[in-house]
């Protein structure tokens, strides 16, 4: 590598640096977006959560840059990139909440930040209604944009999942226990079955399904230029794309793993062996991207200029070009071609439905073309994007033609005005190519091992710096679902009882107070188990005559603020209800018929009662409570 190398790499690094400054000053707003989009500045300076991310950080680059020293480590390296690209989206978000594990299982089951979880749990998949998927798009239009621009690909898929887990109850409602917790006030969620809940755990893993990609990464890098060194350096940035920590975990952050799959197995066919089956499967993953999220659909574009380009360097035949290109969308359409067999609508027509609601976003045309290319770029990395153009204009000449076909596609996307914001997140399947090609740009040329290092390194701390201070400084993705409520104060029952109601509760004591017409009860209970459904609870008074005085009162506890599936075990939850007396009550000693049921549609399905002596019921009598007639 010539010394003039050394310093451009020096200087990506530098600047890298510089830039990261400019972005946790807040030092030109611009840089975070315009003219209708910015993404909000809320600065994390706090050592006790900044610590552990920069620590995180710094651990992972020096690791990575130990390990690309050693041209034998590729197990190695793709181990510790598997490793830091699956940790530091935790550590991303840990630098701004509390708890991980919640706030990775409120983006799964938002609707506001992603989608497919709820559509896949509320879509009736035994009907056949579904398949008018434009139908279920107009529908979610007005819960989650992010279903009524998308195909049914990702909401099937949650939906076959929770099927799959509701026969494995086993399994699921372990599952769903563990996350039940987080959401247990939510009533929308709570009406999900053990399976639809345990599916959420597939995007709550989401980390690890993403840092598969180090996997293809390196093989494809690999395969294009034929230098394990290469292949090292690109693999060890995938954790360090700002897109991927900061977005964790939406599904954009999987694509990536299914794009460079369907691309390695693109390069299989054009290498000319097999090259039907290559095609083919190349085409199956990109059908199954496309019929995820339609944002996929320029995957297709990438993979046909690339071959163009290719085809054109080694002068290939255009009868061989076309049947590859044939072959590779035959494969791409399997998946729309099995939906629409099944009685769905073409995928033209829910394209149309989609870009209809998406284009209603309006974007001024000519700044936007800047905006979405700065996007893409500051959250892919501005070092590697500079050295992936960097190699663009000479791949004209022949040295590479994925930098070429990836520049072609992009500009084209760029200009066509399809974007709509936020193409840092809807555009990283792109990023590990420029990272394939950056890694290409700064070591093909090498000629000394140690410059060579040098190099990587600078870029390679450039990047880290850049992705720290996005971290630190922006805010980019949240949740409309809230952390669940603190539990209430409990409050001394003067009578004591110790009944049992079905193997979940413990009415452990009681009292009444009966003031201005009104018979008020409060209520002590004790969790015998953690429970899973938010259980009803209904109240009948019965006069001193022993007369039932409808109509019952059925509520749910503290006023649905903490209903009974937040209860935890050895807690014990005050509750009241306040019962209007009738306007003739007559003076005497009153009861309180109290039953607890789990769905309040059918109340006569009440939970058994236990007392003490081991009698059973279905109802609970409390009393006797004097009331005095105000006649």
């Amino acid at each position: 590598m010539t010394r003039w190398e050394e310093r451009r790499a020096l200087a990506l690094g530098v600047a890298a640096l510089v830039l990261a400054l400019i972005l946790a000053a807040n030092a030109i707003p611009f840089l975070r977006g315009g003219y209708g989009w910015r993404w909000p500045y809320q600065p994390v300076w706090e050592a006790r959560r900044a610590l552990p991310l920069v620590a995180a950080l710094a651990v992972y680059v020096v690791g990575a840059a130990k390990l690309q020293t050693r041209a034998r480590s590729s197990r190695l390296v793709r181990g510790w990139a598997l490793l830091g690209a699956a940790a530091l989206p935790l550590f991303g978000i840990a630098l701004r909440h509390e708890d991980v594990l919640f706030t990775l299982f409120a983006r799964t089951a938002s609707p506001l930040t992603t989608g497919p979880h709820m559509a896949g749990a509320q879509v009736d998949w035994s009907s056949r209604a579904w398949l008018d998927w434009g139908a279920v798009m107009e529908h979610y239009r007005a819960y989650s944009v992010h279903v009524a621009l998308a195909p049914p690909g990702l909401p099937l898929f949650y939906g076959l999942l929770g099927a799959a887990l509701d026969r494995l109850p086993a399994l699921a409602e372990p599952m769903q226990r563990a996350l039940l917790p987080y959401q247990c006030h939510n009533y929308t969620l709570l009406a999900y079955s053990p399976g639809e809940w345990a599916s959420a755990w597939f995007g709550v893993l989401m980390p690890l399904w993403a840092a598969l990609a180090v996997f293809p990464l390196y093989g494809v890098t690999r395969r294009l230029y034929h230098d394990a060194r290469i292949a090292q350096a690109a693999t060890l940035w995938w954790p360090l794309v700002p897109a991927l920590v900061l977005f964790a975990p939406t599904w954009n952050t999987f694509y990536p793993l299914l794009s460079l799959a369907a691309f390695w197995c693109w390069l299989r066919a054009l290498e000319g062996q097999h090259t039907a089956r290559w095609a083919l499967g190349a085409g199956a993953l990109l059908g199954l991207l496309t019929f995820a999220n339609f944002s996929t659909v320029p995957l297709g574009a990438l993979l046909g200029v690339y071959a163009l380009v290719v085809a054109w360097q080694q002068r290939l035949t255009l009868r061989r070009v076309a049947l590859l290109l044939g072959t590779l969308g035959f494969g791409a359409a399997l998946p729309w071609a099995l939906f629409m067999l099944a009685g769905g609508a073409s995928p033209w027509a829910l394209l149309q439905t989609a870009m209809a609601h998406h284009l209603e976003l309006e974007r001024p045309y000519w700044p936007w073309l800047w905006l979405h290319s700065w996007d893409w770029a500051i959250f892919t990395g501005l070092p590697l994007i500079a050295l992936w153009l960097g190699a663009s204009v000479p791949s004209a000449r022949g040295r590479d033609p994925l930098g070429l076909a990836l520049l072609v596609t992009v500009a084209a996307l760029v200009v066509s005005g399809t974007a709509r914001g936020e193409t840092g997140r809807v555009w990283l399947f792109f990023a590990p190519f420029v990272l394939s090609v950056a890694a290409a740009t700064l070591l093909r040329a090498q000629k000394e091992a140690r410059r060579a290092w040098r190099s990587w390194a600078a870029v390679t701390c450039g990047q880290a710096a850049l992705l720290l201070a996005l971290a630190l400084s922006w805010d980019v993705i949240g949740t409309e679902l809230t952390p669940p409520p603190e539990p209430p104060p409990s409050v001394a029952a003067s009578h004591p009882l110790g009944v049992q109601v079905g193997n979940a509760l413990t009415l452990s004591g009681w009292d009444a107070a009966v003031e201005d017409g009104a018979l008020t009860l409060r209520l002590n209970w004790q969790p015998l188990a953690p429970i899973t459904r938010p259980y009803w609870f209904s109240a009948l008074l019965l006069g001193p005559d022993g007369q039932a005085r409808p109509p019952a009162q059925d509520w749910q506890p503290l006023q649905t603020r903490y209903p009974t599936t937040c209860w935890a075990m050895g807690q014990t939850v005050s509750d009241s209800v306040t019962l209007p007396l009738p306007a003739d009550a007559p003076s005497g000693d009153w009861w309180v018929s109290l039953a607890v049921f789990p769905d309040v549609t059918r109340p006569n399905e009440r939970l058994t009662v236990r007392w003490p002596d081991g009698a059973t019921d279905t109802q609970i009598g409390l009393g006797p409570i004097a009331v005095q007639s105000t006649r």
